[in-house]
Order: C-alpha cells, then sequence, then structure tokens
C-alpha cells in the first residue's frame, strides 16, 4: 500500500538545490522502505517533505525504528523493514532490481 500523503510540499525559496537532490530521479526509481507484515510502503523523503533520491530514515514511521542515536535520529531499523525501490506504484526489493530489464 502506497500512501499517497507524501506528495512532495512545495520547496522551500532557495537559490539552488544540491546537484545530487535530482540525480536519482532520471532513472524512475525512488528510494522507498516496505513493512514485509503489513506491505506498506513509505518513499523516503526529506524533512522538508520532498522526494529524495537516497535512503533516509530521518522521516520513516516511528513505529519502524528500531534503535536511535543520543540526537533522537534514526540508527537502525527493526527487522521487517526493507529497503528497495518504487516504480510507479510497484515496491521492487534490491535483489529484483538485479533481475529487472533495464529500460532500452
Amino acid at each position: 500500500m502506497l500512501s499517497l500523503d507524501l506528495l512532495p510540499a512545495p520547496a522551500p525559496a532557495r537559490t539552488e538545490n544540491p546537484a545530487w537532490l535530482d540525480a536519482g530521479f532520471t532513472a524512475g526509481w525512488l528510494p522507498a522502505f516496505r513493512d514485509r507484515r503489513t506491505g506498506a510502503v513509505h518513499a523516503s523523503h526529506l524533512d522538508d517533505g520532498r522526494l529524495a533520491c537516497t535512503h533516509i530514515l530521518d522521516t520513516v514511521p516511528a513505529p519502524w525504528v528500531a534503535e536511535r542515536d543520543s540526537k533522537g535520529r534514526p540508527t537502525a531499523l527493526t527487522a521487517d523493514i526493507q529497503a528497495g525501490y518504487l516504480r510507479g506504484d510497484r515496491f521492487f526489493t534490491l535483489a529484483e532490481l538485479l533481475r529487472y530489464p533495464s529500460d532500452a
């Protein structure tokens, strides 16, 4: 289940985005996490709501976090959470990506 409330919020006023921010979107794959028990999928996004091009633990749902550092930032996820990527509305594990045919 993909939660559609993860659409990016309007970007705050800034002069320029870092180059790495858009690098992952060109291939059409969005980093995400999936709960193996429930099937819930959470797209990786920045604190301000914009989709991220890397896996970011800071914005995953609190119940998915197994450990936090002294500042409260997630350092580990529960065993039921797996990292992967979204393409359209389908979640792919890293192992599935190795077998996925590339776009021509």
